[in-house]
Formats: structure tokens, sequence, C-alpha cells
């Protein structure tokens, strides 16, 4: 039978629920945690990857689902943040297994979390988990695409905000080669961007400089490449306390989920006066996607996606204005619109 441990909330009293989830059978371990559903029921994806141990699968899961928050808030969506994690390899034995273990514990929760996908996870998987879960989305299409849009669209409204100009001969380098940053090589090539690439595969950074003419660089230089803007569009945490210090890229602006290693480094780098657009603005192209295939309405998804720009231009304008970092205002910014819905009585999912 599928048991679950919900965490007491004076221990987590920022989080509205976290559940510890596990499964004899299946030998499930996952963690789900929802942040916040002041706007709507939480949405955020299913992660399967491989932890240490429990306490480092909820971390994870806590550190993503309170960025869904953000991310909604800020995109102007009726959502909230939500995500859930898989403690195993996505190559291991009994994959299906697990995601319908998973799926029971995240149907029982009556529609608070809505699962999408995510690292480890895929569009079949989220069709299986739509087997037992109510409503689910990335069942229908892969957002990977309007991910990529949308970084693109960010990169776009903070050169135009900064600089008064398009794209053309910027220098960006791209770290990370996978679905959404082959894709933001091709866009970025086609407003006449040169790029400078890595990724641990070589084959996709030779393929990405067959279609684009970009530039190769290894793994372990593209951090520090001579390049304008610095797109991160693979692991989290790759800017350091190290990196922001001697960073010479004028932006940091990509795909990955949690970029900074710690937050409060978007300090150091507005000391440097390098402009970091936070992930959980540029990135939420994906979201909106998923956002649209819950509402079974795409009629404005294009034109959401590309208003990542406006809000890029509108967030670096404020935080001129408050003369602080970007990630402090922005969660300043999306805190205000939960707190204007509090206070006109939305308390929740509707």
């Amino acid at each position: 039978m599928p048991t679950s441990l919900e965490d007491a909330v004076p221990g987590d009293p920022e989080f509205e629920q976290i559940l510890h989830c596990s499964d004899d059978r299946s030998g499930l371990s996952s963690v789900i945690a929802i942040h916040d559903t002041t706007l709507g029921p939480s949405l955020g994806g299913i992660r399967m990857r491989r932890y240490p141990d429990q306490a480092a699968a909820a971390a994870d899961a806590k550190r993503l689902a309170e960025a869904m928050t953000y991310k909604s808030a800020l995109a102007g969506l009726d959502l909230g943040g939500g995500k859930s994690v898989i403690n195993a390899d996505p190559a291991a034995p009994g994959r299906n297994e697990l995601l319908l273990a998973h799926a029971r514990h995240i149907q029982s929760l009556g529609g608070r979390y809505i699962p999408a996908v995510d690292m480890g996870t895929t569009v079949a998987d989220l069709r299986l988990v739509g087997t037992v879960v109510s409503t689910v989305s990335s069942s229908l299409r892969d957002p990977s695409d309007f991910t990529a849009l949308g970084v693109v669209a960010a990169i776009r409204g903070a050169v135009q905000a900064t600089e008064g100009r398009g794209l053309s001969g910027l220098r960006v380098g791209i770290q990370g080669l996978g679905h959404v940053g082959r894709q933001i090589a091709d866009l970025l090539a086609d407003e006449g961007v040169k790029l400078v690439v890595a990724d641990i595969d070589d084959r996709r950074a030779r393929e990405v400089r067959a279609r684009t003419g970009a530039a190769v660089v290894p793994p372990s230089d593209i951090l520090l490449a001579d390049v304008d803007v610095l797109c991160p569009c693979a692991a989290g945490g790759v800017v350091d306390a190290e990196l922001a210090k001697t960073l010479t890229a004028r932006y940091v602006i990509g795909a990955a989920n949690n970029v900074l290693a710690d937050p409060a480094l978007a300090a150091t780098l507005r000391t440097r006066d390098i402009v970091h657009v936070p992930d959980f603005v540029a990135n939420a192209g994906g979201l909106i996607a998923c956002a649209a295939e819950v509402r079974g309405d795409d009629s404005d998804l294009l034109h959401r996606v590309a208003a990542i720009g406006d809000t890029t231009e509108n967030l670096l304008r404020a935080a001129d204005r408050r003369g602080q970092d970007t990630v402090s205002v922005a969660v300043q910014l999306a805190e205000e619109r939960i707190a204007a819905a509090r206070a006109a009585g939305k308390t929740g999912p509707q």
C-alpha cells in the first residue's frame, strides 16, 4: 500500500504542504511540495533523479516549488507553485510502477497539485500519470519549445532595456545543448547572434555548429568564455560565489532552474553591473504552455510567451528604481500579486 507522511507546518512555515511518499510494492520514495495556492492550484513538474537521501530530495522539491509560485505569479497565471521529485534513476527497471505509485499520491491531493514533465520524465510518462490523476499537463506535448522561445524573449527584452538595440551581432554562450539549449541556439542564430556553445556530449555541439556556425568550446571553458550573454541551459547552481566575482559576460539569462548557487549572489552581480534575469522569469515559457494545455486553449499562448520580454524589461526598470538586485525585486513583485489576491479574498484553488 502507498503511504505518505506530511511534514508538520511549523517545520516548513512557508509551505502549505510537504508529502514524503513511499510504496512498498514499487519501492517508491518521493516528495510532493506545495508552496502556495493563493492564485490557483499548484502546477509543476515531476522530476525523476537519484538523490543521496530523502532530505536532499525534499530540499530540491521545496526549492523548485517556491520558484514555481513566483514563476506563475510573474507570468500572470492563475496558478500556484508546486513540484514533486521521485528519488530514482530514470533508467532503472520498474519506472512505470514508480510513476503510477507516485500518481496515486498526487491524486489523493484532490487537484491541489497538477503534474507536468521535468528532468527525467517525458510526455509519455505524464500520459501514464494521467491514467490515475484527474488533471495533468504535458501529456499532449513537450513544453520545452515554449521554454526556448521565452528565454530568447527574455534575452531580447534585457538587451532592449539596457542598450536599446536588437540581438544581431551579440555573442551568446550557451551551456548545455539539450532540447531547450539546441532550440535557443537555432532561434538566436536566426537573429544574427554569434554563438559559443558547449555540451558534455560532443555530438550535440557538432550538430549545433553545423546548423548555426557556432564556435564550440570545452564544457570547462564556457562559463568564462568571451561572450556578452551567458545562457546556462544545463544543471543549476553554475554561478557560484567565485564565478560571480570573475564572470566576464554582461548578462546572465538562461533556461536552467536555479542558475545561481545562492540567490544572494544576485546582489554580487548587480554590484558588477551584470544584468541577471532570474530563471523563474526567463524560463516561464514552458509553464505558460502547460497552463494553456490544462485550460485547453492555445489562443494567446504565443503572445503570453513573447510577453516574457516585456516582463523582463519591467523587472529591470523596477530593480533600477528600487536600487535592488533582480531576484529580490522579482520575488517582491510576485508576492505583491499574491498579497493582492489574498486581500481580494482569493485564498486557494478555484
